[in-house]
């Protein structure tokens, strides 16, 4: 799995695992406790095998779980840095910083106070789900999105369903999950206790989370 940046002293394995998707991209991830309940999460988002863009993602998420800043590089399918996506979440407010061919750009919006940054990839956007699903709806996004060698967003509001609990199969191993999903969107996302995305389906594919390792205790 690669990163922006090394694991901290200060930082304590929590969780990790990989999602395949039918295309061939790889989803590596890890997550680390770094004190007073925030986490630092990691994601890899692996094109290369199948001849797509890759995606390295870190994402400081606090303890009431907001991504409080999304740091985001992407590559070309061969390997070039063409885009780095960097947010900041302020009460009111996120502070968007683009370095790409053009040079750098700096981008103000306001939005609610209780926003949510979500950003792109299984993990981080079924953790912003998962928070979703707690607060009183409509709630106000700001969705980042990979479009070809560009990161792109919008801001918009939605609600969440979360019609059923299930059991969901992970390595062979039974998980009790809620099923959830954004209004504007078909597909459903099973998530556990954890706010980790089990299984995405959208009718087209469906995405499984495998090698899910936690820390005990």
């Amino acid at each position: 799995m690669r990163r922006l940046h090394a694991t901290g002293p200060r930082e304590r394995f929590l969780a990790s695992g990989m999602y395949q998707q039918p295309d061939g991209l790889l989803e590596h991830w890890s997550i680390h406790d770094v004190g007073h309940g925030a986490w630092f999460v990691r994601v890899d988002r692996d094109g290369r095998a199948a001849g797509r863009c890759s995606l390295l993602q870190e994402a400081l998420r606090n303890a009431e779980g907001f991504f409080e800043r999304v740091d985001q590089q992407l590559y070309g399918p061969d390997g070039r840095p063409v885009s780095r996506l960097r947010c900041t979440r302020f009460a009111r407010s996120v502070e968007l910083s683009v370095i790409d061919q053009s040079g750098q750009n700096e981008t103000g919006i306001d939005l609610d106070p209780d926003f949510l940054i979500v950003p792109p990839g299984c993990l981080l956007s079924g953790m912003a789900l998962a928070r979703a699903a707690q607060m009183t709806p409509p709630v106000s996004l700001l969705r980042i999105r990979q479009g070809g060698e560009q990161l792109l967003w919008r801001t918009c509001s939605a609600t969440v369903r979360c019609p059923a609990d299930a059991s969901v199969s992970v390595d062979g191993r039974p998980l009790p999950a809620r099923a959830c999903g954004w209004s504007c969107s078909a597909e459903r996302v099973w998530l556990d206790r954890h706010d980790v995305a089990l299984r995405l389906d959208d009718g087209a594919r469906c995405i499984r989370l495998s090698r899910y390792a936690r820390r005990h205790g």
